[in-house]
């Protein structure tokens, strides 16, 4: 095997080892990032199940489904008694 020959084999064995690496990197990266998520780390057991317990309680406690009766609603829109003001016209 000639110079050539050789450092041509050993360019390509580091550009797998390279590829090799830089998926193992993603890999651990999204594995990681997908651990310390805060949607998804409290809502896991110990099996990595999803518990059905918390996603229940998030569901009653009126905050996404818009209460009225729920002290953590909050009405973004005009008061009860006014009429919604629509601009027409150009500028």
């Amino acid at each position: 095997m000639t110079r050539i020959e050789r450092a041509r084999h050993n360019v390509k064995i580091a550009r797998y080892a390279i590829g090799i690496t830089a998926a193992a990197g993603l890999a651990a990266f999204a594995a990681v990032a997908r651990a310390s998520h805060p949607g998804t780390s409290h809502a896991r057991g110990a099996s990595g199940s999803v518990s059905t317990s918390s996603a229940a309680a998030s569901a009653d406690d009126g905050f996404f489904l818009g209460d009225p009766g729920s002290s953590s609603s909050s009405n973004i829109g005009p008061s009860g008694s006014a009429a919604p003001q629509i601009q027409s016209g150009g500028s």
